[in-house]
Parts: structure tokens; sequence; C-alpha cells
């Protein structure tokens, strides 16, 4: 499938929206695992969407240290999922659901068993 967008700046703002997209979703899923602080300041970047600047001065801290925490729960996040792969097995169920939910069961099924049978069988 070929994507056609507007402009260079509108393929910009899609790569951004689907990294939001995604950290979002290994936050509900691995958020609890980052320290109180960590979440915190995750929030207000991806869920309240306050820039770097504005974080670091509601928090008293430097420009710096909101990045730098900001990066360290990303890659913590991602690292969870790379280990448990809890993100990745949810995505396959809910596929999986809306399988079930079609009127070709038979063909249905087959595509059912090589979903759950994918991603190196987790």
């Amino acid at each position: 499938m070929c994507v056609k967008f507007l402009s260079f700046t509108h393929f910009l703002w899609v790569i951004y929206m689907d990294k939001n997209v995604e950290f979002s979703m290994l936050y509900d899923v691995y958020g609890k695992l980052l320290t109180k602080k960590q979440q915190e300041i995750f929030e207000e970047y991806y869920l309240y969407n306050l820039s770097l600047r504005e974080i670091a001065e509601n928090k008293n801290i430097s420009y710096q240290a909101v990045r730098d925490s900001i990066k360290s729960s990303e890659n913590t996040l991602l690292n969870f999922e790379k280990v448990t792969h809890t993100l990745s097995l949810i995505e396959r169920m809910n596929k999986a659901y809306n399988l079930c939910d079609s009127e070709d069961l038979n063909k249905k099924r087959q595509q059912l068993k090589k979903l759950l049978k994918s991603e190196d069988d987790i």
C-alpha cells in the first residue's frame, strides 16, 4: 500500500504521531514499572503534550534533566517490550478477537493459527 503525503511536514507529523501512540501504548502496559518521577514527567510530555521547557519550569528542574528522564523512560519501556512482548501479545490477541467476529470462520481459523504462531512463538 502506498501512502501519499501532502508534504514533508505532513510526513514528519505522521511519524511523530506514530511515536506518540507507540509510547502511549507502551506506557499503558509498563508505566507502573517506571519511577514515580519518571511517570510524572512522561505523562506531562506524552499525555498532556507539555514541552520540555514547560515541564522543566513546572518541576523546577533543568531542561536537560527533563530530556534525560524522557529518553530514559522511552528506553526502559522499549526494553520491557523487547523482553516480555506483552504489548505485541495484546495486539495479536485483539487481531485474533477481530478475526473471530467474521463470517468465513474456516478461513479465519487458518489466519488465526498463523497469527498465533507468528513473532517467534513467544
